[in-house]
């Protein structure tokens, strides 16, 4: 199932355009993350900045999901099914 849940968000990122920003946008949190979380120190703005991205990452993760369940019940013969 992994597999080809895998194989339906490959092509829902070629193809749907609301997933494939939804998608990059998760990224750009991702990559912003990850540089605050190589800092030592963070000031308290960056500790609330850290917090409010790891929060809009699991919505955007959330909803790609629902394109991506919406997708599998919407189109017979989908790799998922």
């Amino acid at each position: 199932m992994t597999d080809r849940l895998e194989e339906v968000k490959e092509l829902l990122a070629r193809e749907n355009d609301e997933f494939r920003r939804l998608q990059e946008k998760h990224r750009s949190f991702e990559e912003r993350l990850t540089a605050l979380n190589g800092k030592i120190f963070l000031s308290d703005q960056e500790k609330l900045e850290t917090t409010k991205l790891k929060k809009e990452k699991l919505l955007l993760k959330d909803r790609m999901a629902a394109i991506a369940r919406e997708y599998l019940q919407r189109v017979p013969g989908a790799p998922g099914r």
